[in-house]
């Protein structure tokens, strides 16, 4: 087996940072509906959606493109025969899938996950990017499960444009067998990036940081090597 390299985690790179801004957040948004949409519409689903899940490209242009790892837990949820394709029927009362923090309420009732529920990951991995989730010190499999149950969407997205908002009020609309509308998400994301002037070639907050850190040091270089050779001039 061949595997493509890639850069840091998400996970990784958001520790760098104290809160992303509303900028990166759509844009790592935009790459993850892209990468849900592809896997989605060959018949899988990921179930497992999470920022340790999601890296960056090494190098160059690869760099600003946000790609999915890890398909250990992904399932088809499809059926394919004599050149037809359709739906599984869900099954009840399924073995947990996912992670506790970004996994869908539906998988703490060991419900059937469908493509919904890989966008719920999405949404709640988007809504840390903006501070803690309402259950970030809640510990527990259960516990956690039903403070995901009482959270209301507003409080969920709370530190996001309204445009987050508008994604989770359609994501309640669907079922197990519901196509999500991918373009109605995408539409609402990039409306965030139009009416804010952000662009896709703006750095990642992550980036800002390094490059702030490199001409810390830069200049620390610079200021040692000037003193080094003034003493050098006063000594000679």
């Amino acid at each position: 087996m061949v595997m493509t390299l890639f850069g840091q985690s998400l996970n990784t790179l958001l520790r760098r940072i104290h809160e992303c801004s509303v900028s990166t957040q759509v844009r790592v948004g935009i790459n993850i509906l892209y990468g849900l949409k592809q896997l989605h519409e060959v018949g899988y689903v990921h179930r497992d959606i999470k920022p340790a899940n999601l890296a960056v490209g090494r190098r160059g242009q690869e760099t600003r493109v946000i790609h999915m790892l890890d398909f250990g837990l992904a399932r088809e949820y499809v059926i394919r025969s004599e050149g037809t394709v359709k739906m599984r029927i869900p099954r009840t009362g399924t073995l947990f899938r996912g992670t506790t923090r970004y996994c869908s309420a539906n998988a703490h009732k060991r419900s059937e996950q469908g493509r919904p529920d890989d966008l719920w990951s999405m949404l709640y991995v988007l809504a840390e990017m903006r501070g803690p989730l309402p259950w970030d010190r809640v510990r527990g499999k259960e516990e956690i499960g039903k403070v995901k149950e009482a959270t209301s969407d507003m409080k969920l997205c709370r530190n996001s444009p309204k445009e987050i908002l508008d994604i989770a009020i359609h994501l309640r609309s669907l079922n197990y067998y519901t196509r999500p509308d991918y373009l109605l998400i995408y539409n609402k994301l990039a409306a965030v990036m139009s009416k804010c002037h952000y662009r896709y070639s703006d750095p990642y907050d992550w980036e800002k940081t390094k490059y702030s850190s490199h001409r810390r040091h830069s200049r620390r270089g610079r200021r040692s090597s000037a003193s080094t050779t003034s003493y050098s001039s006063v000594d000679s």
